[in-house]
Parts: structure tokens; sequence; C-alpha cells
């Protein structure tokens, strides 16, 4: 009798629901119209965002170019136009140096009349370019950037094996002397993996995935289906260059990709067949100034799903996938500047300015050569000290001849070659992030090593890295009207903006801005708040039930930490916000 109530009662409910879930149908017909909505407007984003690091990644690529043709001649400017050079093999050292931290495939040089003179790569050198794209380009004065393109010579692709059309691609731009004089052109052969690992990974979804076309609608990045394509003989080896983004069914080009050619931005949210002949739904943007188009996609039937999920489950997984993105991001653009560091350390006129400088002439161009790095990179300021610790030049000329032997950024990179140290409180007048001149900003420094020819500790070159840069990393995902993502450092502190800091002034919280002066307490227990508390244990987590944070607010939240920096990354979003709205409302770009 126990057991038939029990069947009787759960035959009931489950009668119940199917009843409810029924009427909420009949009640709300266009539920799932509004959920396809919300994810276009999240597949916009993330589109958005991905053309965001592209572009971002094709700058700095650039830039990097452009820096180090910069100061090329300093090797041996009167002969880079001869065809034979007996001592090549100083630059050919810098240039395999920046090869390798870079991960370039190949760095070259070629003369003016297009034959390559000197290459990492020894079985380039003699070769014929003159009628390639990227010496035409940059031989008139301009930083190129190719399309990608299969090789004409055999290179290595991802399986260490030699291959003759693999994809490949250049960024090139012109060499000339003090004078202005055209000497060559310096070429990078860019490593087309490295352009895929930027491309975001929709880890929180089944189906969905970005990806990149040219302008003949061939896929340029990866496709999450690799495996599936290769088995069912679509491609052989990739889909860079292999795949046509065509429907099966009909031959034709997708939808997606006959309007992202046409140079339209837009999206279908009622479906359409993609390249597997699946039914998607899709968004798709043109960039012109590389001509390729974005494509970001996710099969119908998971995307619309009876409103699955949207709430805890899917609430974490899209903040957690928004803070592993960030903390990537972070991560990358550290290492940019690293690897900055790094390689204006091994040019030799740093070495010479390390010495100092002997005349006003020298120390012109000597000043010269600092502020058009700084100008190209965005730095607040850079110097060189000698191996005693003493500034030796400076962008900031209050600087020169004081002495930091006894600062971390001195000490660790002696110790390490390479040092990024904490935010801290500058201890020198700088411009502050309202253009006023003043000590005790937040600043960063990021610092390497400078050797003499023996190898031997000569001295240090300082980059000054603008705060600035690493709030806008901080604020660039939207989360809706509450939702943030913030540093701390190691004792709990903010290092980068709080989204509430009108507030936090009018509460006296803080006087001028949150970057060390907040820090992560909870008003109502004066302790740290649970998200930052967790993150300083080294480990990475999260809370979709709620707690506290810097404003007393429940939120929910999740967290990781960055030993390498020491360095925690928080994302949270009002706990009232978070479960009022489904993620597709937020604006959080939810597929990450």
């Amino acid at each position: 009798m126990r057991k038939t109530t029990k069947s009787i009662i759960a035959t009931y409910i489950i009668a119940i629901s199917l009843l409810l879930l029924f009427t909420a149908k009949k009640a709300f017909p266009d539920t799932f119209g509004i959920i396809r909505e919300g994810i276009g407007r999240d597949l916009q984003g993330i589109t958005r965002k991905q053309a965001d690091v592209i572009t971002a990644w094709v700058d700095a690529r650039k830039k990097d170019i452009r820096v180090t043709a910069n100061n090329l001649p300093v090797y041996r400017s009167s002969v880079i136009r001869e065809n034979l050079e007996p001592d090549f093999s100083k630059p050919l050292e810098y240039l395999s140096f920046l090869r390798n931290i870079y991960h370039y495939k190949e760095v070259f040089v070629v003369n003016p009349s297009g034959t390559i003179i000197v290459s990492t790569d020894k079985n380039n050198i003699g070769k014929d370019v003159s009628s390639a794209q990227y010496f035409q380009e940059a031989i008139k004065g301009k930083t190129f950037f190719s399309d990608i393109m299969p090789s004409t010579v055999p290179i290595e692709n991802e399986f260490g094996e030699l291959e003759l059309g693999l994809p490949t691609m250049f960024v090139s731009t012109q060499v000339t002397n003090e004078k202005m004089d055209v000497l060559g052109v310096l070429v990078f052969r860019l490593d087309v993996n490295e352009l895929i690992k930027l491309i975001i990974p929709m880890k929180a979804t089944e189906t969905g995935e970005i990806y990149l076309i040219n302008k003949d609608g061939y896929m340029l990045t990866s496709s999450r289906y690799t495996a599936d394509l290769k088995g069912e003989g679509f491609i052989k080896k990739r889909t860079t260059l292999e795949l046509k983004v065509a429907n099966p069914k009909t031959g034709n080009l997708t939808q997606a990709v006959q309007q992202c050619l046409k140079g339209v931005e837009g999206y279908n949210d009622t479906g359409y067949l993609d390249y597997r002949g699946t039914s998607v739904i899709g968004y798709w943007m043109w960039l012109p100034y590389l001509n390729w188009g974005l494509v970001a996609e996710i099969d119908i039937d998971e995307a619309c799903n009876e409103v699955r999920k949207f709430f805890q489950d899917t609430t974490i997984k899209n903040l957690r996938g928004l803070m592993h993105r960030q903390v990537e991001l972070v991560k990358m653009r550290m290492e940019g500047h690293k690897n900055n560091a790094a390689a204006i350390a091994r040019k030799p006129q740093t070495f010479h300015f390390a010495k100092g400088v002997a005349s006003v002439d020298e120390f012109v161009n000597a000043l010269n050569y600092l502020e058009f790095i700084r100008d190209e990179y965005g730095y607040k300021g850079i110097f060189i000290c000698d191996s005693a610790g003493v500034v030796r030049l400076s962008t900031e000329k209050n600087l020169v001849n004081m002495n930091f032997s006894g600062e971390d950024y001195f000490l660790e990179t002696k110790k390490h070659g390479v040092f990024v140290s904490e935010v801290k409180l500058s201890t020198t007048p700088i411009l502050n992030e309202f253009g006023k001149v003043e000590r005790n900003v937040p600043t960063l420094f990021v610092s390497a090593v400078i050797k003499d020819n023996d190898g031997a500790f000569a001295g240090i070159v300082v980059f000054r890295v603008d705060t600035m840069e690493l709030n806008k990393l901080m604020q660039s995902m939207e989360i809706g009207e509450s939702g943030e993502t913030y540093l701390i450092n190691s004792e709990g502190v903010l290092i980068t903006e709080s989204r509430f800091v009108i507030e936090l002034k009018r509460k006296e919280m803080i006087k001028t801005r949150t970057a060390l002066e907040l820090k992560g307490i909870s008003p109502k227990s004066g302790r740290l708040t649970k998200g930052i508390s967790e993150c300083l244990s080294g480990s990475e987590g999260y809370d979709v039930v709620g707690y506290p944070d810097y404003r007393g607010v429940p939120v929910i939240g999740t967290w990781c930490w960055i030993p390498e920096y020491e360095w925690g990354v928080i994302v949270e979003i009002d706990l009232d916000e978070a479960f009022r709205k489904s993620s597709a409302f937020w604006g959080i770009k939810q597929y990450f």
C-alpha cells in the first residue's frame, strides 16, 4: 500500500510537471525564439571579441618587425645590399633569437633586388622572392601582413615533418639606414598554428566553434570536427586551406560564408546548414583589413534544448570559461612584454647605451632609440641600468643617474634573466590615468638582462608598463549590470579597477582608485571575501550558492591563482542578477 501510494504521488508529480511545461509553452510561444535571440547576441559578442584578439595579435607582429628593422642596419648597414656577406653571423644570431622567442617559422632579410641574403633557414639563402607580394609591398615602405597561403618551400609542419605546401603567412617591412636609404626588406614567416591558438575554444558547449575563412571561402583555422572530416574524406591533413566551407548537400558556400564574403555582418538564429550538413545558429563578420571572415556557430539542437539549465550549471560554467580566457590573456600579454624586454636587451645598441653615452649627438640618438620603442609598444617609460644599477639612459629624464641596485626588478632580473615585478606605487612622479603627474601611482616593471659580448652581466633594460593596460584587459568583458573581472595581489588587494569605483568613493572606501587602495574584505565579516581567500590559497574554484563581496553584496564567483606573477583573477556577478536572468540576457559571451 505504502509503495502504491508513493507510485501514485510520483505519477501525480510527473503529470503536474508535464502540465506546467505544456502550459508554459502555450503561455509563452516565443520562449524558444527569445532563447535563440539571446544565443545570437552571445555569438555576436564572442565573434567581436575574437576579432579584437586577432587584430591585437596582428598589430603586435607588425610592431615587432618594425622595432627589429629599425636598428637592424647597425649590424652591417654598409653591406646589406651585397649579394655575399662574409660575416652575417651576428645578425643571424639575433634573428635566430627572435625566431625562437616569438615562435616564428623563419626570419630573413631580402636585398633591394629581391634576393634573400640572410635567413634562419640556410636552404633559402640566395632565393629570388622579388615577385612575392610581401616583398613588393614592403620595399615600397609599407608594413605588410600577408594572407595565409601554401608554402613554396618545404617547412616543418605540426608533426615535425618537412612539408611543401604547408599553410604559411608573412609579415614584412622595409629596412632603412639613418639617411632613410632603402637597404632591403625584413620578413617574418609566421607559424599559422600560433594564429590558430588564438581562436577561442567554445568549451562550454558540445558543438560550438569559431573559425576564420579567406576570400575564397576556405577555412583558415581548425575545425573541432577535424577527425570526423578526415574520416569522411572531406580533408586529408587539416582544415586550413583544405576545407571549403560549403553545404555538402548543395555544394554551395554556407549562408554564413556567403554573407561574410559580401562584407555583411549578421546572424541567423532560425537555422541553416553548415559544412557538415548540420543545422546551426551562426554569427559572422568580415575583417576587411585582413581579407578574412569570422564565423561562430553552434548546433541548433544544442542551442535550443528545453530552456536548458540556464541557471546554476550554465552560469558558473560561463563564468569559469570567461575566467580561464582572462587568465590566458593575462599570461599572453605578460609573455609578450617579457619577450619584448628580452629582444631589446639583446640589441647591440642597448648594451652600448648601458655603458653610457659620450656626446650630445649620441645622447639624442640614444633617446630617440628608446622613445621609438616606448611609443611603438605603448610603454609608460623605458630605462637602461648599468651593471651597478645606475640608470644610464631613460625616457623619464628624472631617473638618469639614480641607483636602483636595491630594487627587486634589478636583483631578480640579474638572477633570472627576465622579471615581472608586482604592481606597486611609483616612488617617482609619473603620469596618472587622469593626465596628472604625481607619485604613488600604480606601476609595473618588466625587465631583462643585458649581456656583453662575452655573455657577462652588463646591466638591465626596464619597461614601465601602463597598468591601465591590465584594467582594459579585465574590463574588456562586460557581464551584465553587476558582473566584473578583477586582479588581486598576494595580500588580497585589488590591482585593477572595480566597476563600482563611484559607489566605493561615495562610501569613502577608497580615495582615488581601487588599485592598491581597496583590500577585498567583506564589510560584514571584516575578513577577506570567500573568493579572494580561496584564490590566495593557490586553488582554482567557484561558489554558486553566494557569498558577500567587498561591497557586502551577495555574489556568485569563480577564481584562479596565477603563481608565476602572484596574481589572482576573480570573476563575480551579483547573485540576484545571475539567477534573475539567464546568461543569454547578461551580455556575457557565454560560449567560451
